[in-house]
């Protein structure tokens, strides 16, 4: 029953683009919480199952890969201690109402089972990353043929090093012959994660913005007057334990993230209820419009992160062309984070999703990490030969969680684009943000 009640909630969630689409997300949340998980959502596999058949003549011969690291614990013992901390005061003063006491056990247990290994990829995360090789193998099996020479690269983080692995082991096994070259460096993390830690420069006003920019208030404000912080801190606590409005949020946001994240890590404990869904489908709006308006292509904010892509995005450019010119490479396969795909995905116009509405709610219903960047999220640049004729003729489809996606050009036939097309697009796209 599980199975099929996430599929069908799979099936609703992506066609949520219409006017209806937040009433249906509320009926999603109220029926499956797990909707409202965002960018902690786990990978759906299901995702690979479609796939378009190779245009007559062609074949593919490379393929040029972005993967976000699979299902993790949160990523450090602060992020656990923002939510277990309020709850620690409040149980010594006796301060805990009988949900909070309940709310108390589940979160100690959840922080025991993460100790020491913080940030870390799960065994869920493995699986995922193995799962998506599998079906890129199955899918493209003239990419992976003989001994193909693959790239393979990641940032130092050791979530992103073990996806990389399980990933490429996985094709290893499929065919011990595939020459695989690995690098995980600080060179490879200043291009895989433009601004994630200390990768590169970073403009001191989006530093600024990060800490203090007005999507902060905005977000804060959804969680106080629509999701009704008051009313939901009342039914955990008797009397106020936050010293400063700044730990109330800490509290309300990472107590969202815990509880999302127990998909990632341990199935078996679900805390949903202590939402209504209500309250779950105004948090899952804030912390969506929250994660964008920081990362993403919104309006306030795109002029930093997608100018910290482009160096990604060339980076795809030029080693696609050398692809193409014979260096004999058949996959360049790249593993990071979501952040970055939370710029990439706008810079590349993959289903219009440069167009970042404003409004959280529409923002939601049109750009919701839940099915953009979820755990394991990944862009795959599919590149096809003709088998006769003009080698040059190179057309290209792109995936989106393993989706195919439009983007804003004439197609060669059904989403298959011409390469030169794509690479104008993109040089186009660059030049726009590059120095910003």
């Amino acid at each position: 029953m599980k199975i099929s009640r996430f599929v069908i909630t799979l099936l609703t969630v992506s066609v949520c683009f219409g006017a209806a689409a937040v009433t249906d997300l509320r009926k999603e949340i109220a029926t499956n919480p797990d909707v409202a998980a965002g960018l902690f959502r786990p990978y759906p596999a299901e995702n690979g199952e479609i796939v378009s058949k190779n245009p007559a003549g062609y074949r593919p011969f490379y393929i040029s890969h972005y993967g976000r690291h699979g299902s993790r614990w949160l990523s450090n013992a602060k992020e656990y201690m923002n939510v277990l901390g309020p709850l620690e005061k409040a149980a010594s003063s006796g301060s805990l109402t009988e949900k909070g006491i309940h709310l108390h056990e589940m979160v100690k247990q959840a922080r025991a089972n993460a100790r020491g290994i913080e940030g870390c990829l799960t065994s869920l995360g493995s699986e995922q990353h193995r799962g998506i090789a599998e079906r890129a193998f199955a899918n493209y099996p003239d990419v992976f043929a003989n001994n193909a020479e693959i790239d393979a690269r990641s940032t130092l983080t050791v979530r992103c090093v073990m996806s990389m692995n399980a990933f490429c082991m996985r094709l290893k096994e499929l065919n011990p012959h595939l020459n695989i070259n690995f690098e995980s460096s600080d060179r490879t993390t200043a291009t895989l994660a433009h601004v994630y830690g200390i990768a590169n420069p970073v403009h001191p006003e989006y530093k600024d913005y990060c800490k203090n920019g007005d999507y902060l208030r905005r977000a804060h404000d959804i969680v106080r007057e629509k999701m009704g912080a008051k009313t939901f801190l009342d039914s955990l606590f008797k009397s106020n334990v936050f010293d400063t409005p700044e730990e109330e949020m800490n509290f309300l946001f990472y107590l969202f993230y815990l509880t999302a994240d127990q998909a990632n890590v341990t199935p078996q404990i679900q805390m949903w209820s202590i939402y209504t869904p209500e309250q779950l489908y105004w948090m899952a709006v804030a912390e969506n419009f929250r994660g964008i308006a920081k990362f993403g292509g919104h309006k306030d904010v795109e002029k930093w992160t997608l100018s910290y892509a482009v160096p990604l995005l060339e980076d795809i450019l030029i080693r696609s062309d050398n692809a193409i010119n014979g260096n004999e490479r058949s996959a360049d396969l790249r593993f990071g984070h979501d952040v970055v795909l939370m710029a990439l995905v706008p810079l590349m116009c993959l289903n219009g999703y440069e167009n970042v509405p404003d409004d959280p709610e529409e923002m939601i219903r049109k750009w919701n990490l839940y099915n953009v960047t979820p755990m394991g999220a990944n862009m795959q640049m599919v590149f096809y030969r003709p088998i006769k004729g003009n080698k040059d003729n190179i057309i290209v489809k792109i995936l989106l969680n393993e989706q195919e996606v439009t983007l804003p050009l004439k197609s060669y036939s059904g989403n298959f684009y011409k390469w030169n097309d794509i690479k104008q697009l993109y040089t186009n796209r660059i030049n726009q943000y590059k120095n910003n």
